[in-house]
C-alpha cells in the first residue's frame, strides 16, 4: 500500500516550478501556417433582428352555448354587443354571453404624405 502524501505544498512548488520552466524554455517555431499579422480573425456572427411583438386591438363578442361565435362588437361598443346578448336571451332558447377577445391587428400599409 503506498504511503500517504503529507506534504502536498512542497510537491505543488515542484511542479509549479517545473512548468514555468518548460515555459521558459524556447521550443521548435512551427514554420508552416500563417503568421498572427497576416492571419485574419474569424468574424461573429451578427446577431439577428428581432421581430417586433404583434399588436393586439381589443373586442367584444357575442358566444352561444356552443361557444361559436355570435356577433363581434369593437372595443368601445360594449352597450351594443350587451344588447345583443339581452335580444338573443329573449328570442331564443339558450344561452349567451359576452366575452372579451383579443385579436392581431392587421400591418396597415404607410400612408404616403403629399408635399404641399
Amino acid at each position: 500500500m503506498p504511503s500517504r502524501i503529507l506534504n502536498r505544498r512542497e510537491l505543488r512548488k515542484q511542479t509549479d516550478q517545473a512548468e514555468s520552466a518548460m515555459l521558459r524554455e524556447p521550443g521548435p517555431k512551427a514554420v508552416a501556417g500563417p503568421t498572427p499579422a497576416t492571419a485574419k480573425a474569424p468574424r461573429g456572427r451578427k446577431p439577428r433582428k428581432k421581430k417586433a411583438p404583434p399588436r393586439y386591438c381589443a373586442r367584444w363578442c357575442v358566444y352561444d352555448a356552443a361557444m361559436k361565435q355570435i356577433a363581434v362588437f369593437d372595443y368601445n361598443q360594449r352597450a351594443a354587443a350587451e344588447k345583443k346578448v339581452i335580444d338573443l336571451a329573449a328570442r331564443k332558447k339558450g344561452i349567451h354571453f359576452l366575452q372579451i377577445i383579443k385579436e392581431v391587428m392587421s400591418e396597415l400599409a404607410p400612408v404616403e404624405q403629399f408635399p404641399g
